[in-house]
């Protein structure tokens, strides 16, 4: 059961990328984003203090600028960034970039929570980082990929990274839950105000691809997917973590399948890499 679960979860989250990219041909990526995060926040505090009411209390004083900034790195940067690279880079090699978060967590952890880095992470963090230029480097030279937005995806996965690191450094007296839910709807209104100061560049085509995409985006990949990971985590977080190595190379799969993006051994090779540095930093316990 577990199993199947694993897989289930690392389909479902490795789908993120490609739903983007189908959706983005409708609608706005900030659009986009802004209306999946809004939808989703609302649903989340709507079972938390409507369903579940009895089991979770509001957010203290001090609790809300922790959720804030949570909801601002997890969520706004995290995905404004995600949503504006898909639109610049190829999607496969936007999956192989989605496994660095764990690599910039052990990074940031050496020196915000003062843990000390061990050679094997070195190594890992050292292949993965190649891994990523070599499958970067063709993607410039063919045009599948900007520079730019290469940096842009960067940054997004930063901040994901300073966000989970962030959470690690503080104590909230929160069910994971009730945390998802109130940074999920905090990222969401913040990224309203930047969707009305890009107002002129909106676009919004209400067709089935449009539905289709936002709708796996919310249910599949926002709900029922973050749920089985968090439900992975309570199980075992060691290997939860293994499901989520699989994701990057699914993702890529995703896109040579469904969006018809070229196999090239420079990927291939970038993937292998990434997939055994990110394997091998993580195997270590700290």
């Amino acid at each position: 059961m577990e199993i199947a679960e694993g897989i289930l979860f690392a389909i479902l989250w490795a789908s993120a990328t490609a739903a983007t990219k189908f959706g983005i041909h409708s609608v706005e990526p900030l659009l986009l984003a802004c209306i999946r995060f809004l939808a989703v926040g609302g649903l989340l505090m709507g079972f938390v203090y409507g369903i579940k009411g009895k089991q979770h209390r509001l957010p203290n004083k001090k609790e809300c600028k922790h959720l804030f900034i949570l909801g601002l790195l997890n969520i706004t940067i995290y995905i404004i960034a995600f949503v504006i690279a898909v639109k610049l880079v190829s999607a496969g090699l936007v999956s192989l970039f989605n496994a660095m978060p764990p690599l910039v967590i052990t990074l940031l952890s050496a020196v915000w929570l003062k843990r000390a880095v061990k050679p094997l992470e070195w190594l890992g963090i050292g292949l993965a980082i190649v891994g990523l230029a070599i499958a970067a480097i063709p993607n410039l030279k063919s045009s599948h990929a900007t520079l730019g937005g290469i940096v842009i995806l960067l940054i997004g996965q930063i901040a994901l990274a300073t966000g989970s690191t962030y959470f690690a450094s503080i104590k909230l007296d929160m069910s994971r839950l009730a945390i998802n839910a109130w940074q999920t709807a905090i990222g969401g209104v913040l990224m309203i105000p930047l969707v009305l100061a890009n107002y002129k560049n909106i676009y919004l085509v209400a067709d089935a691809n449009f539905y289709w995409s936002l709708s796996w985006l919310i249910v599949p990949v926002s709900i029922i997917a973050y749920s089985l990971w968090m439900h992975l985590l309570h199980k075992d977080t060691v290997k939860a973590g293994m499901w989520l190595l699989v994701t990057p190379v699914l993702g890529y799969i995703m896109a040579v399948i469904l969006l018809h993006e070229k196999v090239t051994a420079y990927a291939i090779a970038g993937a292998i890499l990434v997939v055994t540095g990110v394997f091998i930093a993580k195997r270590i316990k700290s």
